[in-house]
């Protein structure tokens, strides 16, 4: 995948500098691969300002809309099946869209003591020293210049940083990267447009407390950069992930931590492969104490996803909770996960999951919405823990009844937290608080992956 830059130009003397390092925020971002991040679906109105060097593009022509100025509030609006740009110094018209809010990097010119340029470049990142040779390039979040006695930072009033902040109806958030905004479904769609890594940055904080042991923040990187990668390689539509529980929780730049940027650091580029292709990692909050083969949760077999038990997940918030249900709360239940029932008369557990933990089949029985006998067979564990509303399928129903024999409610004891698929969170915990490396908890959970750097390239 390729990054698009637009540059913005520092005029450098050499009298000054004996050499010039210039690295935009998201260089190598073309060798990492993108992530298209859904923020906001179906709105009708959104504002965002940057912080930073940024301009605003219509990506069906190619040309700048608009180059917002810091903290300057933007505002995109559905008008008519079309996007309407507008901010405090003009209205700029109404566009087929999408529109795309883009980061600006920046060109280089060199110029020598007369005054005549030496030594131009465009390009993400670029090194000339004082006799116009090119020289190993270095790294940073900001670009900057450097002589033989010291690095300054080039930050244009925005600390080297570009950040959008894009405001919904919940509140203002920042993000790293672009932001493009687009027609879809009849509603705005507000897409987050980001380098992997910098997406990573606002996602292993989210799906994991930032002061656990640092292992278990390395496996969660990995994991998570294996979703995302794989999910982004097979998408097919305007964007490759959500960022909330559909996909894997991202709270952009304001979610970020030290600890968990540093656990992003230590594993960039770090995948797990399985016959040389990327997996998708699936990963839980807590597997009760066994994790299950992928078709017993779902439908598909994944060769990597096997059941095992789990002696390295213990805490104590997701074991032996307890949901009671009356037959009236289990009918409303069942109702807003598709299933429409006047009245239950009975509920069995059918079948199990292989490793023998979780309810892989439920049979309910009763009246229809028109009075008619009604059966209902819910098949794989994950369907049945989304049909009762439980944290987990890995449960215990007890029915209840009055003196007629009447079932007047279900009590269910259950342990685990999430489908029990792949890694468990407080499970790569307990490994990392008992020495293991987080390769070491991978392979433990992801059976027979092979841990490869730069991407499995």
């Amino acid at each position: 995948m390729k990054l698009h830059f637009i540059f913005r130009t520092f005029i450098i003397s050499l009298v000054a500098l004996s050499c010039v390092f210039l690295c935009a925020g998201a260089a190598g971002a073309a060798s990492a691969g993108i992530v298209r991040v859904a923020l906001v679906r179906d709105s009708d109105d959104l504002s965002f300002k940057v912080s930073g060097n940024y301009e605003i593009v219509d990506k069906a022509t190619g040309r700048v809309l608009a180059v917002p100025k810091q903290g300057e509030k933007m505002q995109v609006e559905l008008m008519e099946k079309r996007i309407s740009l507008s901010g405090p110094r003009s209205d700029y018209g109404s566009f087929k869209g999408p529109l795309l809010v883009r980061e600006a990097g920046f060109s280089a010119a060199v110029i020598n003591g007369s005054g005549r340029v030496t030594e131009q470049s465009i390009a993400a990142s670029m090194a000339v020293n004082s006799d116009g040779r090119a020289i190993s390039l270095g790294s940073s979040e900001a670009p900057a210049v450097r002589s033989s006695s010291k690095t300054v930072q080039l930050t244009g009033g925005s600390d080297g940083l570009n950040l959008v902040t894009l405001n919904s109806a919940s509140a203002g958030k920042r993000y790293r990267g672009d932001m493009e905004f687009l027609l879809e479904d009849g509603g705005l769609t507000a897409v987050n447009v980001l380098n992997i890594e910098d997406y990573l940055r606002g996602v292993v904080p989210a799906e994991i407390l930032s002061y656990w042991h640092p292992e278990a923040l390395k496996a969660q990187a990995v994991a998570a950069r294996n979703y995302a990668l794989e999910r982004a390689e097979t998408s097919r539509g305007s964007f490759d992930v959500y960022c909330d529980m559909t996909s894997q929780v991202y709270g952009g730049y304001d979610a970020e931590s030290p600890s968990t940027n540093k656990a992003v650091e230590e594993t960039r580029g770090i995948v797990m492969l399985s016959g040389n292709r990327i997996v998708s990692a699936f990963y839980h909050s807590s597997s009760g104490g066994a994790t299950e083969n992928s078709e017993d949760v779902w439908y598909d077999r994944v060769s990597y996803i096997k059941a095992k038990s789990d002696p390295y997940d213990k805490n104590g918030d997701h074991y032996n909770w307890r949901v009671s249900y009356t037959t009236d709360q289990l009918i409303i239940k069942l109702a807003s996960a598709g299933y429409k029932f006047k009245k239950i008369t009975d509920i069995n557990e059918l079948a199990r999951t292989s490793s023998g933990q979780r309810v892989k089949n439920l049979e309910i029985k009763g009246e229809g919405m028109e009075g008619k006998p009604l059966t209902v067979q819910i098949s794989n564990a994950d369907n049945v823990r989304m049909a009762l509303g439980l944290k987990s399928s890995l449960f215990q129903l007890t029915r209840q009844y009055d003196k007629q024999k009447n079932l007047t409610g279900v009590e269910i004891t259950g342990s685990g937290s999430g489908h029990g698929l792949g890694m468990s969170q407080y499970g790569a915990r307990g490994m990392a608080e008992e020495g293991y490396k987080y390769q070491d908890i991978l392979k433990y959970y992801y059976s027979g992956v092979v841990i490869a750097e730069d991407y499995g390239r």
